[in-house]
């Protein structure tokens, strides 16, 4: 039994091994030639930069999964709110972030920010919260309509990090 959990961890630590960072040196030689190389560059080369690469063969991967990123370029979202909407644009805001929904947010704060409001929801009625998913408003908070209508422009709910833009 030990000796199974021994191989089992020298295993793993030399499975480990090539994750390690890595070392890369950049220098000029004399004769005006770029080289690369994982070894130091000879005594006579007077600078040398060196970096420190990360793990081969990785992707780092921080963003939204490939629907939720699908999703955000047909049917962007945004948040409509003023400046007297603090409880219910914070539970909108708390939702989209806990359902990992990229949004970006717009605060109605002059005549021409109510315009602009009442063209892209086609609404004259200022009620915030109000959601736009692509070209469809949903006004006033509400889970289940707002679930519904991120669902139906193809955002899966909590699949991705939220982003605000």
């Amino acid at each position: 039994m030990i000796a199974r959990k021994s191989i089992t961890v020298a295993l793993a630590l030399c499975l480990a091994l090539p994750l390690a960072a890595q070392t890369t040196y950049r220098w000029v030689d004399r004769d005006g030639k770029i080289n690369y190389s994982d070894q130091p560059p000879p005594p006579e080369v007077k600078k040398a930069e060196e970096k420190q690469l990360g793990a081969p063969n990785s992707i780092a991967s921080g963003g939204p999964d490939y629907a939720t990123r699908a999703a955000a370029q047909s049917s962007p979202v945004i948040l409509y709110g003023s400046g007297d909407c603090a409880a219910g644009c914070k539970a909108a805001r708390d939702f989209l972030n806990e359902n990992r929904i990229p949004y970006s947010e717009k605060t109605i704060k002059t005549p021409d920010d109510a315009a602009a409001f009442k063209k892209a929801t086609g609404s004259e009625e200022m009620l915030v919260p109000t959601l736009l998913v692509g070209t469809v408003a949903q006004k006033g908070f509400e889970d289940g309509a707002w679930r519904k209508l991120l669902d139906a422009a193809g955002y899966p709910i909590g699949a991705a990090k939220a982003t605000t833009q």
